[in-house]
């Protein structure tokens, strides 16, 4: 894999240089283990190399071996996004998002490994930018080789992306619109989080888009990534998800937790382009939508 980039300024080195393009310390050390090899204007050089205004940086890494390990799933994916450096896809719910103790064969990285290899491509290994829970469905995005994965790191630490959720949730609001701060800490020996006063920050913004008699609609949207967050967050103001078995979730309407991540925005490092995409509410949400509606009395 190679990536080059013109410069508009002055670095007094190549290192430098390649550091304000968004290159990791841990990329930089990983590169000269693996036989990295850097030119400026098609000519090797040296880490120490100043770099001029107008001169061409260029980075390449030999392509990144596949995992034995990791098993091919040659089950189709809802492929939303692809071209060299990135995969958009939207994920069914009931799927877990990597390999672990109770799943090593079926997962997304398993299956996006087998569309990788059906589409020949040169890396085969997955790199995971956002996680879902098992049984969320919707956006995921996937990194096709490590140096855009340490790229767009960054935007990860400090939540510039914007993750958008849509959620069916149990109750009333009294307001349409509300921000809930309030920190999450694991619970001893128990796989749910809770809220705690020595808990990490955690802060999701909600909008409700359709009041039903006793259901909402909501749209949320992440500030921080804390593990089950908008399921914490909205059971402990009294809204649980719908189908949630873990918060309290009524099982009436959704079998499920009733929660879907619907858009993602973030910005190409390599292109530097804001970019948008968007995943369909599934049918299991949308037939409970459709259902709520037709019973929704006239006003």
């Amino acid at each position: 894999m190679k990536f080059s980039w013109r410069s508009t300024a002055t670095y007094v080195s190549v290192k430098q240089f390649l550091f304000a393009q968004g290159i990791s310390h841990n990329l930089w050390t990983r590169q000269r283990h693996l036989g990295g090899k850097i030119t400026v204007n098609q000519q090797t050089t040296q880490p120490d190399h100043a770099v001029a205004i107008g001169d061409v940086v260029t980075l390449s890494l030999p392509n990144e071996p596949s995992d034995g390990n990791i098993a091919v799933d040659e089950e189709p994916i809802d492929v939303l996004m692809a071209d060299e450096n990135w995969l958009v896809v939207n994920k069914n719910a009931g799927v877990n998002a990597v390999p672990g103790p109770s799943d090593q064969q079926t997962t997304m990285v398993n299956r996006i490994k087998g569309w990788l290899v059906a589409n020949n491509a040169d890396n085969l290994v997955p790199h995971l930018i956002t996680r879902l829970d098992r049984d969320t469905s919707g956006i995921m995005l996937v990194a096709r080789n490590g140096i855009v994965q340490g790229m767009i790191a960054p935007q990860v630490d400090q939540h510039t992306m914007r993750k958008t959720y849509l959620a069916l949730v149990e109750g009333r609001f009294e307001n349409d619109h509300g921000v809930i701060d309030s920190p999450i800490g694991r619970v001893d020996g128990q796989v749910a989080r809770a809220i705690t006063s020595n808990g990490q920050s955690a802060i999701t913004e909600y909008k409700v888009l359709e009041q039903f008699e006793n259901i909402a609609l909501v749209e949320l949207n992440l500030k921080t990534g804390r593990t089950h967050q908008i399921r914490v967050q909205m059971q402990s103001i009294g809204h649980p998800l719908l189908g949630d078995r873990l918060y309290g979730g009524s099982l009436r309407l959704m079998q499920r937790q009733a929660l879907h991540a619907w858009q993602l925005s973030f910005t190409d490092p390599v292109t530097q382009q804001r970019q948008t995409y968007t995943a369909p509410l599934p049918e299991d949400m949308q037939a409970v939508v459709n259902h709520l509606r037709d019973s929704k009395p006239v006003e």
